[in-house]
């Protein structure tokens, strides 16, 4: 109703200019003494023209009023668009800020290394290149993630075969700073995306690895749970620290006095477990360790 309101409202002057002149030919025709059945006939032809001009000048307003709508409903997204590629800008200039601070450590330590007389810290030295290119894997790893129209290869997933793989490219680390593993075949599969999946469990490891200076990393599952749990006997995480450890560059206490963390690994997985829609969350004791829980949605 409110829209045959408007229509009325904006066609006024022609509607008022037309009962204004049928009645002026009315009172014409009644001091004339016309006859009136031809007055009667006029208004038949002058209500039918103004029916089908009326229904013309609707059908335009209609038009124009939907091409109204459309163009604010286009100038809406056009705003979210922008507005959305400003936060990604943002984003991307703020992680790779702190991604530089975070590869600078390694490089300093290596250039530190190479200056000593004798080269005795080869392996020491062999661990800070490790550390150089996962910083640079994780900054192409955030890179493809900011792709919004990456595809995603959602498959079954042999959780050993993955973990496995992973083991091995870390063993290296494992033995340089004296970490057992408590790990036992894990007969389950889940349905995921591979590479983002072992990205995400990576990431996990790696922090495990990188802040335990000595003891075991257990890594089991939970099949009542759909669960796969990673310990660790590190340094662990202050509980006023735990619940921001996911935000992007967020290093806490323990980052900070340790100098090896920026804040960005965590925030990686936050990030893959919201595209591949699994939930992670962590669990910590000060100099006692942390459990990172990864809970996967049923199959």
């Amino acid at each position: 109703m409110s829209k045959v309101s408007d229509f009325l409202k904006n066609e006024y002057k022609i509607i008022s200019t037309l009962i204004y002149t049928t009645g002026v030919f009315g009172v014409v025709f009644e001091f004339a003494n016309f006859n009136r059945e031809y007055f009667l006939l006029g208004v038949k032809g002058v209500a039918f023209i103004s029916a089908i001009f009326l229904f013309i000048e609707w059908i335009n307003y209609t038009r124009q009023e939907n091409y109204k709508i459309t163009s604010k409903e286009l100038e809406i997204e056009n705003r979210k668009l922008l507005n959305q590629a400003t936060v990604d800008r943002r984003e991307l200039e703020e992680y790779f800020l702190l991604w530089v601070h975070q590869i600078k450590t390694p490089i300093t330590v290596s250039n530190l290394i190479l200056q000593k007389s004798e080269f005795e810290d080869k392996n020491k030295l062999k661990e800070q290149m490790f550390y150089i290119e996962e910083y640079t894997n994780m900054a192409i790893n955030y890179l493809k993630l900011m792709d919004r129209d990456a595809d995603m290869d959602i498959t079954s997933i042999s959780l050993d075969s993955l973990i496995r793989s992973l083991l091995k490219k870390y063993s290296m680390l494992f033995i340089e700073k004296h970490i057992s593993l408590d790990y036992n075949h894990i007969s389950a599969n889940v349905i995921s995306d591979t590479k983002w999946l072992s990205i995400l469990i990576e990431q996990i490891l790696a922090n495990a690895i990188k802040y335990t200076e000595s003891g075991t990393i257990q890594i089991t599952f939970e099949e009542d749970s759909n669960t796969l749990k990673i310990r660790d006997t590190g340094i662990g995480i202050r509980s006023e620290d735990l619940g921001k450890i996911f935000d992007r560059g967020y290093s806490g206490f323990n980052g900070r006095i340790n100098e090896k963390s920026s804040g960005l690994g965590l925030y990686l997985v936050k990030t893959i477990a919201n595209v591949i829609n699994v939930k992670v969350n962590a669990q910590s004791t000060l100099n006692v360790g942390s459990v990172f829980s990864i809970r996967f949605p049923s199959n």
